[in-house]
């Protein structure tokens, strides 16, 4: 196969606080290693990955992993009482976080969370090829309500 190359172009999550939205979490080696990868990205589209090891390499559990979880967990539903969550829930949601940038071995930036603070404000979620994000239904107000309760009222009287 085939593919061209890109010319770096990457752009991590600036640093300092922001908002992201959940994008999805990567389950699939949970069951074999204790670990799941959140995919968060920002009103650009920029991602970043936050992986969460449950188990430490010795084999112990990695109580720190539990507790930015679980930080994370609450800072997205915007309830600090909860004990269990089930993690569909949580995609899709915005939180507020504040990024910190990490210089890898190699040279290449990379974003990290440094802090999950709580819910943030929702933005218009940047398409891109090949995804379709749910859209966010607007409330309609009162007046629009009566309006259509009016048009339904008036077609079925003719």
């Amino acid at each position: 196969m085939k593919r061209k190359l890109v010319e770096g172009g990457f752009q991590p999550i600036p640093e300092g606080e922001q908002v992201v939205r959940i994008k999805g979490i990567d389950e699939s080696d949970y069951q074999k290693f204790d670990k799941i990868v959140v995919t968060i990205e920002d009103a650009a589209g920029r991602t970043a990955r936050v992986n969460y090891n449950f188990v430490n390499a010795d084999g112990t559990p990695n109580e720190t992993a539990d507790f930015v979880f679980t930080r994370m967990a609450r800072a997205a539903l915007g309830d600090e009482t909860i004990d269990e969550v089930d993690t569909a829930e949580l995609i899709g949601k915005f939180v507020r976080v504040e990024i910190e940038h990490r210089t890898a071995s190699q040279g290449g930036t990379f974003a990290n969370v440094k802090k999950w603070i709580g819910p943030g404000e929702p933005f218009e979620v940047k398409k891109t090829a090949g995804s379709a994000p749910a859209e966010v239904p607007r409330k309609k107000t009162a007046a629009e309500i009566l309006e259509e309760m009016k048009a339904r009222r008036a077609a079925a009287g003719k």
